[in-house]
């Protein structure tokens, strides 16, 4: 593989297609924003309600983390890999995006994993190129239960009122499940957007596996800055050790066509999943008690982006099942 499409391997987001997330992003510009003023966590609390924009202490180190408007259940957005949590403020159509659409009826946080990058400026605007998440960074590779403990001390260490309703997009899907077996108490709906299969790589050819097991440790094109770092089977091999699923309406919602690609890796990679996906995802949404499925006939793999309206009435339709 070349040095020039390695350098592009940080963004393949997930197991189904290569593609950097400006590109995922572009024009016409989103609607939402990432401006909201930042605040200390010691003067301001993400809470049951009220803007909040700012750091977490965890264990001597700052999460960011981003909680705006107010009703039960809580939302929590899960990014995909490579994402910032802005990415949920941003729509290429059907707007408005995800994050503030349902924060007009809901309590919706969004967060920063360490090591993603961010798709906005302060303003609302798109980048040009990737920037450094909010987020300080770790040692890279993560496991999935360092993210979810994260995750679930973030949730817990700021205050934000559960049970929540988890919306998880690509690998960031796989971390939804996993905290939802490791919390149960604490979930009580989840949308899946374009989640990554678990069975997905078994069932690649052996160059295709490759690149996608590439993709999740590719070198940073940020100088001094490490993009997030995992290993799919590490993740896989969590979630089933993890306790059993407790049934909670659950919504999956895939994909339904490819990102143009060019060259010749991409396009193979690209044939190789489509060849695999339909087992992966039905065998997906087997494993998930009670999980109905649709495909967004007119999305890639950003539905959240491209059609965020499917996305915020898939999320109010699971939060209207909780009892």
């Amino acid at each position: 593989m070349s040095a020039e499409a390695r350098r592009h391997l940080p963004r393949i987001l997930g197991s189904l297609l290569l593609v950097s997330a400006a590109a995922a992003c572009s024009s016409p510009a989103p609607t939402g924003g990432s401006g909201a003023t930042t605040s200390s966590a010691a003067s301001a609390t993400s809470g049951a309600s009220g803007d909040f924009a700012g750091h977490v202490m965890l264990g001597g180190r700052q999460v960011y983390l981003e909680c705006h408007g107010s009703g039960r259940p809580t939302i929590v957005l899960q990014s995909g890999y490579g994402n910032a949590g802005d990415i949920w403020s941003v729509a290429t159509a059907h707007p408005p995006a995800v994050a503030p659409g349902l924060a007009a009826t809901n309590r919706v946080c969004v967060y920063d994993r360490p090591g993603s990058t961010l798709s906005l400026d302060a303003a609302g605007n798109l980048l040009s190129s990737p920037q450094p998440g909010r987020s300080d960074q770790v040692p890279m590779p993560r496991t999935a239960t360092a993210v979810v403990t994260e995750w679930h001390d973030l949730l817990t260490t700021a205050g934000v009122p559960g049970p929540y309703l988890l919306v998880g997009h690509s690998i960031g899907g796989l971390f939804t499940v996993l905290y939802a077996r490791t919390y149960p108490d604490q979930v009580a709906g989840m949308v899946l957007v374009d989640a990554t299969p678990p069975t997905i790589a078994s069932l690649l050819p052996p160059r295709s596996r490759t690149l996608l097991e590439a993709s999740l440790k590719a070198p940073s094109s940020i100088p001094g800055y490490s993009y997030e770092s995992y290993d799919l089977d590490e993740i896989v091999n969590a979630i089933a050790a993890a306790p059993a699923l407790a049934s909670v309406p659950t919504s999956l919602l895939f994909a339904g066509r490819f990102q143009q690609v060019s060259g010749s890796d991409a396009e193979q990679f690209v044939k190789d999943v489509a060849a695999v996906q339909d087992q992966a995802r039905s065998e997906f949404a087997a494993s998930i008690p009670g999980a109905t499925t649709s495909v967004v006939a007119d999305a890639t793999h950003y539905v959240h982006v491209e059609r965020p309206d499917t996305v915020i009435a898939a999320v109010r339709t699971v939060a209207a099942r909780i009892p």
